[in-house]
């Protein structure tokens, strides 16, 4: 089933705020508790995971 446009609002200020917040102080468990986090999402969400860090990684090339 696809995810409503709440639900990728909902996954992708998730994914965002994982990503800045491992910016901010890296640590192994920071970097495990992303994977354990990704893993328990529908595979639904984590489709949209991989379309979220796609458009990070777009942005950041745009100011680079």
């Amino acid at each position: 089933m696809p995810l409503s446009a709440e639900d990728r609002e909902r996954v992708a200020a998730r994914v965002r705020w994982m990503v800045a917040d491992y910016r901010a102080k890296p640590t192994p468990g920071k970097e495990d508790g992303f994977g354990v986090e990704i893993a328990a999402m529908s595979p639904e969400e984590r489709e949209h995971v991989t379309t979220v860090l796609l458009e990070l990684v777009a942005e950041e090339a745009r100011y680079a």
